[in-house]
């Protein structure tokens, strides 16, 4: 299936996806263009936004092109399962984190699941992160053996490829009722234990668990030195304390003996595979393979750096679904000043989401799940 898509292969192999060449923009433009006109081709519920639209895929020549594509809304993909190939091509399936009520489901094919591999691989070479050294890994995050088809719960693990693991402990597991829970005393103990044994830790997980567990040590922890913590997901149970994200790592920081550059933040979804990770300076940047837009909520125009609105994300990876441009719920903006950590490539600022009526993503199921902790 690759073979069919070139350009898509190309742009999800790029290294140091955070510099950006024009040579890098041509190949995204022609994914797009690529992706574009299978998706019109094979999903007659695409093709017919296209057409509603009077969008014709094969026009895509320029990057003012793909701001032109029609966008599928994440609540759209909570209703509906949009696919363009046939459904035994689906080599991975996974749903969005919401503990209740309706889910995204997201199909990747074989050749769309590797690219999304490279993709993140690109990122975590270019900051330093892939190491040949065994790690213990603690994760603030659901365990796949408990929620094998959960998106977060598959970035967790996918994450431990990047260093071999000598131990691993997950912190949220099922009761025997079925309900999540959050063994905080467990992964204290596991962490202490961790830290005695001298091999770098590499904590993951979700900020609002992280957080949980922050405000209840009785004692600072000092972690082997090539430790580090990346989050992802649900801040919302830290926000509603009014926590801000520099206060968090500055807490994190004391609490495990980290280096600030070496905790970062992730940010991605199941509706769009495509990874996003702070560089040292603590910005989102937008690789290579993806584009992000801020769009007025009104009229859906796309608003120039520093004014906010809802994030459009746009990355031609995947054949199986025509997830190519997502109007996502959350707020932010495009950093109107270059990032300086020394990257090209733009940054984006995260607000929260936007919307009177929350989705439940992992955000709002984390603090539900504290709440029953």
């Amino acid at each position: 299936m690759s073979e069919l898509f070139p350009n898509s292969e190309a742009v999800s192999r790029v290294r140091d996806p955070h510099i950006w060449s024009p040579e890098k923009e041509r190949l995204f433009v022609l994914a797009c263009r690529e992706l574009a006109v299978f998706h019109a081709a094979h999903s007659p519920e695409t093709a017919a936004i296209y057409r509603r639209r009077g969008f014709d895929p094969g026009s895509i020549r320029s990057m003012d092109d793909v701001a032109r594509l029609p966008m599928i809304g994440v609540a759209a993909m909570k209703r509906y399962l949009l696919t363009s190939l046939p459904h035994e091509r689906a080599a991975l399936k996974l749903t969005s984190s919401g503990t209740r009520g309706q889910k995204t489901r997201i199909w990747l094919d074989e050749a769309g699941l590797a690219r999304v591999q490279a993709m993140l691989a690109a990122q975590w070479e270019q900051e330093g992160l892939v190491s040949g050294k065994p790690a213990n890994y603690i994760t603030f995050s659901y365990d796949p053996a408990d929620a094998n088809d959960l998106g977060i719960a598959f970035t967790s693990r996918n994450q431990q490829r990047f260093a071999p693991a000598a131990g691993n402990f997950y912190a949220l597991r099922k009761d025997p009722s079925g309900e999540w829970r959050f063994l905080r005393e467990e992964a204290r103990r596991t962490l202490e234990e961790y830290a005695a044994q001298g091999l770098p830790v590499r904590i993951f997980g979700i900020p609002s668990f992280i957080h949980d567990f922050l405000e209840r040590a009785e004692k600072p922890l000092r972690l082997p030195p090539g430790s580090w913590m990346l989050t992802g997901g649900g801040w919302k149970a830290a926000e509603d304390k009014k926590v801000s994200r520099d206060f968090f790592r500055r807490r994190a920081a004391e609490a495990f003996g980290l280096e600030l550059e070496n905790i970062r933040d992730g940010y991605g979804m199941a509706e769009h595979c495509a990874p996003y990770l702070e560089c040292r300076r603590h910005r989102f940047h937008v690789p290579a393979f993806a584009r992000v837009l801020a769009r007025a909520p009104a009229d859906l125009s796309v608003l120039p750096p520093g004014r906010a609105g809802l994030l459009e994300l746009i990355s031609p990876y995947n054949a199986m679904m025509p997830n190519l441009a997502i109007l996502s719920t959350d707020n932010g903006f495009i950093d109107p000043e270059p990032c300086p950590c020394g990257y090209n490539s733009p940054t984006f600022t995260l607000l929260g989401r936007a919307g009177l009526v929350k989705h439940k993503g992992c955000a709002i199921a984390a603090a539900e799940i504290l709440k029953r902790t």
